[in-house]
């Protein structure tokens, strides 16, 4: 997800990288939402962890900003209570490609394994959540983590429920918030 305010830079090519808080892990594509809509599908590069003390100079000038301080300064506005000590994850661009989605196709774009990853990293998610996400993650189908978790595919619509409103709270910057058990 992306602001308004950088998706110009992205599109130009002056953007290059994104910095996120935490060890996340990285698909070799992502698509690139902002303002209500699939905007981008980027290809990944590379992928580096490390604490916010050692970005760089050329960190900043790849995410788009002017120094290594105005990208610090950044962060740690746009995610309070980020220490110098903590881990980021580095997400550097390949090719960017335009697209023209709107969010609601395929939980956003993102295929269910997607969603469910993001989930599990990003939000505060109950015991039970967590193990149908997990079982998304690890079968890799609605159809086959509802045979595991419930021994029927009739139940897909617990999962579908769960990863809808993750879907939704990862789109809407309800990042760290709880998601409702169902």
């Amino acid at each position: 997800m992306l602001s308004q305010r950088y998706l110009k830079a992205l599109l130009e090519g002056s953007k290059k990288s994104t910095i996120r808080p935490g060890v996340l892990r990285v698909a070799e594509r992502v698509y690139i939402h902002s303002g209500g809509k699939i905007v981008a599908v980027a290809e990944v590069a590379e992928v580096v962890y490390k604490r916010v003390s050692e970005l760089t100079e050329r960190d900043a000038l790849l995410d788009g900003f002017s120094s290594r301080e105005e990208l610090v300064a950044y962060l740690k506005k746009r995610y309070p209570g980020l220490r110098d000590d903590a881990v980021v994850t580095v997400v550097k661009f390949g090719k960017v490609s335009r697209l023209e989605m709107p969010e609601d196709a395929h939980y956003g774009g993102l295929t269910p394994v997607e969603i469910a990853t993001l989930a599990l990293n990003k939000l505060r998610l109950s015991p039970r959540e967590q193990k149908v996400l997990k079982a998304v993650v690890e079968t890799g189908s609605l159809r086959k983590a509802a045979i595991k978790l419930y021994g029927t595919v009739e139940k897909r619509g617990v999962i579908r429920k769960i990863l809808r409103k993750a879907a939704s709270l990862l789109m809407n910057g309800g990042l760290d918030r709880e998601i409702k058990d169902y």
